[in-house]
């Protein structure tokens, strides 16, 4: 009888064991999983700072250097930006008009007022258009950049002056 009560003492002991360990596990899970959305990554997300104009402004870069429209128009919110489609058609105008584009672009200050985010840069840009007897159009403006917090992440919604990108002389270039 004594047996009995001893086989039946181990499941007993094997359950309780195999608790505590699904507890200790279950407490260091909780510990190590990633903090709920809201807390200390939304802030730099929420923020429009240097890094995040200059990470959009890159992408205009690298897109138009790489003559991937899609990369450029994707630091755009269109659907935000007055006259959105428009400005899309003349960037593909634009780069389907140049055989190759080099563009510097210095940040020079970026603000917050009203939820929106201002960026500010210097751009210098030079353009090989593809008709052979045109000549290379060279520009140097400041462009004034306006962003908005989307669910994706900022965007921008305008540029000013949009004609910068097109095969025009800029008007301070003239």
């Amino acid at each position: 009888m004594e047996r009995s009560r001893n086989q039946n003492a181990r499941p007993k002991s094997t359950l309780i064991s195999a608790l505590v360990v699904m507890s200790f596990l279950a407490a260091q899970f909780a510990a190590g999983a990633p903090p709920p959305s809201g807390s200390q990554d939304q802030p730099n997300q929420a923020a429009f700072t240097d890094d995040v104009a200059s990470g959009l402004l890159s992408r205009i870069t690298n897109g138009l250097e790489s003559r991937n429209q899609k990369k450029v128009l994707a630091a755009f919110d269109l659907a935000a930006m007055a006259d959105g489609e428009l400005f899309k058609q003349q960037i593909v105008s634009f780069m389907s008009h140049t055989e190759s584009i080099r563009i510097h672009i210095n940040l020079v200050r970026t603000s917050v007022d009203a939820g929106k985010g201002t960026a500010e840069a210097d751009v210098e840009m030079e353009t090989a258009p593809r008709d052979s007897n045109a000549n290379p159009v060279h520009k140097q403006e400041r462009l004034v950049f306006t962003a908005e917090n989307t669910p994706a992440g900022w965007k921008f919604i305008d540029v000013q002056p949009r004609p910068f990108f097109s095969l025009q002389t800029s008007s301070s270039e003239q």
